[in-house]
């Protein structure tokens, strides 16, 4: 549901090329949830994270003018992530969808950033347009960027459309307003210190996409409450922090890398963790067998008479 007014929003805005990208998620996450149901029957615990989400997740990344080979690259990578996340490490808290995007980006070399300008010419995402433009603190209208009007990712360019999601997330609880606040005030640190325009720099679809409907998502947080507020304003501070010609970002792709790469991080950390918890597991529990065989040959022993003749004897 939350997903569902960004996802509408790209198809009035982007049109055909946002219908085929949708259809491609659609059938890679259907088919990735038929087979998971056939293989893995009752052994997936509920409730877990559809495919068909993590599908719409990374296809929302892509640009309308990146190939549709990369779409489906995105979406098949990224129900497989799921499937696997879901079956094997239920514990990592991740979303298997951004993670696909960075991974097939990367791989392509920024491929799938093929940005389109749905109402003109020029196919500059609005903070690549403000680096060419640094005397201008507002280089595209406000009320365009609300809307999503501009060149940017197929779902993610309206934050009209994403507040309205992250508003239904708070709605069925699944926000975490600690995060959210943390990773807003992490951004004002970096806008506060280089003494750019607040509204033009936190009126971006892509930043809120992946800081309020990803990031903040429960089910995406590990469990650790402690560590939540900290990643979300660490978070929030390098995502608007690339955006310095100091750091050679010049365009959205830092908020989407540094949410990739802060839950691709806490998955690892995870995954370490539960490793060194399985790992001392066996051991305690080898060592008890151990302990229990001694305990039993000492019985058996102490059992023994002491004349092994008096039995035939007797």
């Amino acid at each position: 549901m939350a997903l569902t007014p960004p996802v509408i929003a790209g198809l009035v805005i982007f049109k055909l090329p946002a219908v085929e990208m949708l259809g491609i998620a659609l059938v890679a996450g259907i088919a990735a949830q038929l087979v998971s149901r056939f293989l893995w029957r009752g052994l997936i615990p509920k409730p877990e994270t559809s495919p068909i989400i993590a599908a719409v997740v990374g296809i929302a990344l892509i640009g309308s003018g990146a190939p549709l080979l990369l779409s489906g690259e995105v979406a098949v990578l990224a129900v497989v992530l799921e499937v696997l996340r879901a079956r094997y490490v239920p514990a990592v808290r991740a979303q298997p969808g951004l993670i696909a995007w960075a991974v097939i980006t990367l791989a392509n070399r920024g491929a799938t950033m093929a940005w389109l300008n749905p109402s003109g010419s020029n196919n500059l995402e609005p903070i690549a347009i403000w680096h060419l433009l640094p005397s201008d603190p507002m280089p595209v209208d406000a009320v365009r960027l609300y809307v999503g009007n501009v060149p940017g990712p197929v779902f993610a360019t309206s934050l009209m459309a994403i507040a309205v999601g992250i508003a239904w997330l708070a709605y069925a609880r699944r926000l975490s307003p600690a995060v959210a606040l943390c990773f807003l005030l992490g951004a004002l640190v970096p806008i506060a210190v280089f003494h750019w325009d607040f509204v033009f720099q936190l009126d971006n679809g892509p930043l809120w996409f992946v800081g309020g409907l990803i990031l903040s998502d429960r089910r995406s947080l590990p469990s650790s409450w402690a560590v939540r507020p900290i990643l979300g304003f660490v978070a929030g501070a390098i995502s608007v922090g690339l955006r310095s010609p100091v750091y050679g970002s010049r365009g959205l792709e830092g908020a989407l890398f540094t949410v990739a790469a802060a839950q691709a991080l806490v998955g690892v950390i995870v995954v370490m963790i539960w490793a060194v918890k399985d790992t001392t597991r066996r051991r305690e529990r080898t060592r008890l067998l151990q302990r229990r065989d001694e305990q039993l040959r000492a019985i058996n022993r102490t059992e023994e008479p002491a004349d092994p003749t008096a039995l035939s004897r007797t």
